[in-house]
């Protein structure tokens, strides 16, 4: 797993090396670079066979084909050749198919990249490509049988391709996505597993919505912004030493290591957990010369998986303090790299058959950390979009000298930025 995520993170910084101007039309401006949009959108699957335990046996029957609503939003970059992007799945909807099963098979990607071979273009069909790092979720619940668990996740690699058509700020999307890894050894009861093979392909039809916020800037502004070199430092043309910002944004948690405690005491839970949503918060200072930045980030992620009369939830409560130096600016883009140490205060539940146990831990873990900051308008804007992604590699807890591993990543999308001091500074 940890190979698929350094090969993703690899795809995404090979799109910002290679993307250099002599692929570009000429006359690209700065503020051209980046563009925002929503999506809304279904994903079609066809219909697959499950099993259930009857009686003494295992018998199979059809599930129903399906359409898995979702909502994304992301930007194209690098002027109209990149997208980056999340997805989240809304509830699904089962369309002709078994009357006497119901199932969950949900498409949550955590992120995204696709390249565009022709800059993307109004009225203009554009093929696209990519790849991204997807949470599949698959359950399925037999009427008869409705305690088996009611989610079984894993993270795949998977590849879509398709076609855009915009006009007027509206994009069309049609496309195909591909999951190799579409076999589920799946627990038809506490110790009976057995595999059921999902769809590997689905077909993908969205609606999206673009926008352009820097447009909205002082023409004064834009012609400034849009003298600054491709690429340079991002403190090049920092006219204050240091500015304070408070920073929010949704985020989500979800595990790079199989768990021991649960692939020894609970098999049919799945052994790789992942988080509902949750609010990363932060403040902190950026030295704007130096490129660098300090902040302290406070994260409550809740892990939680059921099935088969188990019930079982971590509350993570988690302070760090991270320093991040951004390597390069580059036209508006602009990455870092840093270090972080996380007090984490732990509470970990479980109820079996209405036996309980209950444990807290507390423990400093180091971690790293990836991002990158969307600002048109260098160390002078006071309201910026920023990415986080923090990988803690050592995180686990023991339960009765059993570990809990998480190795945990949290990636924060989008995550709004502001700064007072600036915003003082620009009314002047």
């Amino acid at each position: 797993m940890i190979k698929r995520f350094l090969i993703l993170v690899l795809f995404s910084f090979t799109v910002s090396v290679y993307g250099q101007d002599a692929h570009y039309p000429p006359g690209k401006q700065r503020l051209d670079f980046a563009k925002t949009y929503f999506e809304f959108g279904a994903r079609g699957y066809t219909s697959f066979t499950g099993k259930r335990i009857s009686g003494n046996s295992i018998s199979s029957f059809e599930h129903a084909h399906s359409l898995q609503p979702y909502l994304s939003w992301g930007g194209f970059h690098f002027w109209g050749h990149a997208e980056f992007f999340v997805e989240l799945p809304l509830e699904q909807l089962r369309l002709k198919g078994s009357s006497n099963a119901d199932f969950r098979l949900n498409h949550n990607v955590v992120t995204g990249v696709r390249l565009l071979p022709w800059v993307f273009q109004e009225q203009k069909v554009r093929p696209y490509f990519g790849a991204s790092w997807a949470s599949l979720e698959f359950s399925q619940t037999p009427q008869a049988e409705s305690k088996q668990p009611s989610h079984f996740k894993d993270f795949r690699l998977v590849t879509d391709f398709g076609f855009l058509y915009g006009y007027k700020g509206f994009v069309l999307r049609a496309g195909l996505t591909y999951s190799p890894d579409n076999t589920w050894e799946y627990p038809l009861s506490r110790t009976v597993f057995e595999q059921i093979e999902t769809p590997a392909f689905t077909a993908q039809l969205g609606l999206l919505y673009t926008f352009d916020s820097s447009r909205n800037e002082k023409p004064e502004s834009i012609e400034k912004w849009n003298t600054y070199p491709r690429v340079s430092p991002l403190g090049s043309t920092a006219s204050r030493a240091g500015d304070f910002f408070v920073g929010l944004g949704p985020s989500s948690s979800f595990s790079l290591s199989k768990s021991e405690y649960n692939q020894t005491v609970f098999p049919f839970l799945q052994d790789k957990i992942s988080s509902s949503g949750y609010f990363d918060m932060a403040i902190g200072y950026q030295l704007n010369k130096a490129g660098l930045f300090a902040a302290l980030s406070f994260r409550n992620p809740v892990f939680e998986a059921e099935g088969y009369e188990v019930r079982q939830k971590i509350q993570k409560n988690s302070l760090a303090l991270e320093v991040n130096k951004h390597l390069f600016d580059y036209s508006g883009f602009a990455p870092y790299i840093g270090v972080n140490v996380a007090y984490d205060y732990i509470e970990y539940s479980e109820d079996d058959q209405g036996i309980s146990r209950i444990a807290s831990f507390e423990q400093l873990e180091p971690g790293i950390t990836l991002g990158w900051d969307i600002l048109p308008g260098k160390t002078e804007e006071y309201l910026i979009l920023r990415t986080n992604i923090r990988w803690y590699p050592f995180s686990s807890f023991d339960i009765e000298g059993t570990t809990f591993n998480f190795s945990q990543l949290e990636y924060n999308l989008i995550q709004v930025v502001f700064y007072p001091g600036r915003l003082l500074n620009a009314r002047k």
